[in-house]
């Protein structure tokens, strides 16, 4: 369906070399885009770029910290340079891992809210004129449930992406005028590097636990948000904009 024919888009995709964001980036060229994924570890970037190329996608792959200004312009401006233009933006960058409020550091706490949240403000920045010089653009922040819920040893992570979901709602105000739709997407259990949810790796209990709880009755993959990031990231969603999605196989129904 040509509604959500990516042909001749370009795509960039923050935290692209693996697990959720790898497979964005797969589901996006899959629809025809020409994607660009950016990461800070280069063995990671060069074996997710290598995988996409076997398939047949055209794919750029540029390191970079994106809780840094400089390295966020460099990476907008060496994906014009190369492929022309930016159509897609995808905010998938974070990291996260459980710490007691009371044991915090400011420095951890101010880590935590730079790549989770100051990199979706200053991505969206950098690609704002590019968006605009091409007649439009979607940009796909990727939140989490988390948001949606509580969990004690999680607070600087549900205030990053909390303020993630608020910063998507506003800036689908502010540039709906210039033809550019932001959303937000909220998964849930995702396996991944963050969160592995079989192999050696496994989390256990806590895993089996919410499995049982969700309504799919199982934990999510990359793939699964292959669809809907063409969605959001075609002209099919071209009247959505400001959405807070939620993407969890029921989880949060339960929990």
């Amino acid at each position: 369906m040509d509604i959500f024919d990516l042909t001749g888009k370009v795509a960039l995709i923050t935290g692209g070399n693996g697990g959720l964001g790898l497979g964005i980036a797969r589901g996006l060229a899959k629809a025809g885009a020409k994607v660009v994924i950016s990461g800070r570890n280069q063995e990671k970037l060069d074996t997710a770029s290598a995988q996409l190329r076997e398939e047949g996608f055209d794919v750029l792959s540029v390191r970079a910290d994106v809780s840094l200004e400089d390295d966020v312009n460099r990476m907008v401006q060496e994906t014009v340079d190369h492929f022309g233009r930016v159509d897609i933006l995808v905010n998938n960058a974070a990291i996260s891992w459980g710490v007691k409020v009371e044991e915090m550091s400011l420095e951890l706490w101010n880590q935590f809210i730079a790549v989770d949240l100051t990199s979706c403000f200053l991505c969206c920045k950098a690609v704002y004129p590019e968006m605009k010089k091409v007649g439009g653009g979607k940009i796909i922040n990727i939140s989490s449930i988390i948001t949606k819920l509580g969990f004690g040893r999680l607070v600087h992570y549900a205030a990053a992406k909390g303020g993630m979901d608020h910063m998507t709602q506003s800036l689908a105000r502010a540039w709906g005028p210039d033809n550019i739709q932001v959303n937000v997407v909220l998964p849930g259990l995702v396996d991944s590097e963050m969160m592995p949810c079989s192999g050696p790796n496994h989390r256990g209990r806590i895993i089996d636990y919410a499995i049982e709880k969700s309504a799919c009755k199982r934990h999510g993959t990359p793939a699964d948000f292959e669809g809907l990031s063409v969605l959001l990231a075609s002209p099919a969603s071209d009247f959505i904009t400001g959405a807070v999605i939620v993407a969890d196989g029921g989880l949060s129904l339960a929990i």
